[in-house]
């Protein structure tokens, strides 16, 4: 069979030419032709894609929508880029990632919607009936169900469509399945296994500066796998070394320097100078602390071929699609919880499954650097074993709350056999007996609480809509109802944020806690446990953000990465949301305050930029030049020329004209970016 017998011609223009299909993909296609739902499981770069490519256009051409739901921002922003090429098939192509809190009314106007677990659970808390109007549901990755925070949102996603539309067609996606008959079972799918690569993969272990595999041994000399390193790069290839921290991928790449010679000039002035000169090299680190920017930069400069080596933290395997001809695991465990853990199976096989580039690669090479006896020993068993199952994680009293509410708010349950009926529908009542005493204690809680009233039929009370639309943990909605039993104060509100289940704080170091526990008798809490004072820390971080101290200055003195300022910022923005959208409701007087301070945060500024804010490609940097410029407000730059604008540093005479042009447009009412 070939693409052609699948698909029509201008899908062709999509793959460049007509070839024969693998196998499992020909099994898994015709599964699909029998509407069956079926679950794919292969090794990485063999071409699932395909699969959820005929998924998507079988149910265009019955004039069904399709949801393909991916695990993270990046990975839905590059399946997106990918799925646009469906536009040449008259398929409308969007991607929602965030905004929990808005409608998924945008649905009616696409065919294909990419989204996070996160955003489709969101979608369906506001409005399940969605679920009827798509006929293929694609979960790319769906081993991530074995993941404790992400898993259970992709779990309940499933589970609802279970419920609402058993007709909907669903394709999981994964390379990691051990127990996929269980997975089967639970979404009523057949299973399409195989180990087929597209580039075949030689697996080993570096040890005592031998490489041993199963068929040969090699003494690589005294600089150990940098000979397989140089080796790869000096014929054209390219390598990934993942190390268990972002200290030792760091400190990895600056050892590299030494071995591999200098061949370009590369020079960017946002990055930190390490990471230049180690580009000018070929080399880059790759982990969480890196601003957003860079690590896209890096990420897109290594598929370009320009940078050879990336020295990274093992986040980077579950991210975007990176491949290398050479994978090497320098370090099989990691230090989490004041413990040398080691790495699941599972991450293993997904870092070790990034060796060989289809199409550019005859042969990929995936090795575990062993340093001792013991690791030796661990990294046979990883090699000779099987990832572990994907278990079921939905069964804690926070996430059992979380979606009992949802369900009740979203008008899908209100007695207690309706919640019974859908957890019978989960993965965790395949694997796990479903308690009834865990439901009624979530139930009770949310009665206790305000969240929902009824004894027999339970309905959802304004709080409790309120929080289920907002997406935000029922213990999260009742810290912040109480922070607005207090008066405004900036510091005590980013305290309370902060301390929310929903943020996920910056451990204090115990060198900090003096400074710490100043901020906290500041605002008048004398709460100094570990969680309070990684809640005050990340609270100062936030502080910092919003008063425009610069990056550098905030990442020294916290001794934290850009990134992890982003991400803080980024969560902390939509909980400052929920509670502007709480103070609309039970403090209506503190709603404009908190709208600001939720814009601040969104942008990282200071109060006087508000305004400024507002014009599109105008940032917290380039909005405080303006200002600083005597442009203060939207109605000075309407009134202005664009020839004025272009006078300030970093501004083209192109950039000058479209701000504005943008702010001659804008109303004075600020709006939240979609």
């Amino acid at each position: 069979m070939k693409v052609s017998d699948v698909f029509p011609d201008e899908f062709l223009n999509i793959t460049g030419s007509d070839f024969e299909l693998y196998k499992h993909q020909i099994d898994a296609i015709e599964r699909l032709k029998n509407n069956e739902n079926v679950i794919v499981s292969v090794p990485t770069a063999s071409g699932k894609s395909l699969i959820g490519y005929y998924a998507i256009y079988k149910a265009f051409l019955a004039g069904k929508k399709s949801m393909y739901i991916v695990p993270l921002r990046s990975l839905a922003m590059e399946k997106y880029e990918e799925l646009l090429n469906l536009r040449s098939l008259n398929m409308r192509i969007t991607i929602s990632i965030g905004d929990y809190d808005s409608p998924p009314s945008f649905i009616k106007n696409n065919d294909v919607i990419v989204v996070t677990s996160e955003r489709a659970d969101s979608m369906i808390h506001h409005d399940p009936d969605i679920i009827n109007d798509f006929g293929a549901i694609i979960a790319d990755e769906i081993h991530i169900i074995n993941d404790e925070d992400r898993g259970p949102r992709l779990e309940t996603v499933l589970s609802s469509i279970r419920v609402i539309n058993p007709d909907a067609l669903i394709l999981g996606l994964s390379a990691t399945i051990s127990n996929v008959n269980e997975l089967a079972q639970w979404l009523n799918a057949s299973t399409v296994v195989s180990n087929f690569r597209a580039v075949p993969l030689e697996l080993g272990i570096i040890y005592k500066k031998r490489l041993i595999t199963d068929s040969y041994e090699r003494y690589l000399g005294q600089l150990d796998e940098l000979s397989l390193i140089k080796d790869i790069i000096n014929d054209g290839g390219q390598a990934l070394v993942f190390r268990n921290s972002r200290k030792n991928a760091e400190k990895y790449a600056e050892m590299l320097i030494q071995h591999l010679p200098e061949f370009n000039d590369f020079n960017n002035d946002g990055m930190p100078e390490s990471l230049v000169k180690m580009i000018r090299h070929g080399i880059a680190y790759h982990h969480a602390g890196l601003s957003n920017e860079d690590r896209r930069n890096i990420e897109e400069m290594f598929k370009n071929g320009y940078i050879k080596v990336i020295s990274a933290t093992p986040t980077l395997a579950a991210g975007v699609n990176l491949p290398a001809r050479l994978v090497i695991i320098r370090d099989i465990t990691r230090y989490s919880n004041g413990y040398s853990r080691p790495i699941s199976n599972i991450e293993i096989q997904q870092m070790l499954g990034r060796a060989g580039r289809p199409k550019y690669d005859k042969m990929g090479y995936g090795y575990i650097y062993a340093a001792s006896p013991a690791s030796y020993d661990a990294a046979k068993k990883a090699l000779s074993g099987e990832p572990e199952p994907v278990i079921s994680k939905m069964d804690s009293q926070r996430l059992m709350r979380f979606n009992i509410l949802a369900l009740i708010s979203s008008g899908m349950a209100s007695r207690m056999e309706d919640l019974i009926l859908f957890y019978n529908e989960t993965l965790m009542a395949i694997q796990k007996d479903v308690d009834d005493y865990y439901i009624e204690s979530a139930l009770y809680f949310l009665k206790e609480n305000g969240f929902i009233d009824g004894d027999v039929t339970y309905n959802a009370t304004r709080l409790g809509r309120l929080t289920s639309d907002l997406y935000i943990d029922p213990e999260t909605a009742l810290i912040l109802k109480s922070a607005l039993d207090h008066d405004y104060d900036e510091k005590l509100y980013l305290y309370y944020i902060c301390r929310t289940p929903d943020m996920i704080n910056i451990p204090a170091g115990t060198r900090e806690y003096e400074y710490i526990e100043d901020f906290l008798e500041d605002i008048n809490v004398f709460d100094f446990s570990e969680e309070s004072l990684s809640a005050a820390k990340t609270a100062m971080v936030l502080l910092g953000w919003i008063n425009e101290m610069p990056m550098q200055k905030i990442t020294d003195t916290y001794n934290i990465g850009p990134g992890d300022v982003q991400q803080k910022a980024s969560s902390a923005d939509w909980i400052s949301y929920s509670l502007y959208r709480l103070s609309s409701v039970y403090k209506k007087e503190m709603e404009s305050k908190l709208f600001h301070l939720n814009i601040r945060i969104k942008e990282g500024i200071k109060p006087d930029l508000i305004d400024l804010i507002k014009i599109p490609k105008v940032g917290r940097v380039r909005a405080r030049r303006l200002y600083d410029n005597g442009f203060k407000t939207v109605d000075d730059i309407a009134r202005s020329s664009p020839e004025n604008i272009e006078k300030i540093f970093g501004f083209s005479k192109n950039l000058a004209a479209e701000i504005v042009n943008s702010a001659m447009k804008i109303s004075s009412m600020y709006y939240r970016s979609q």
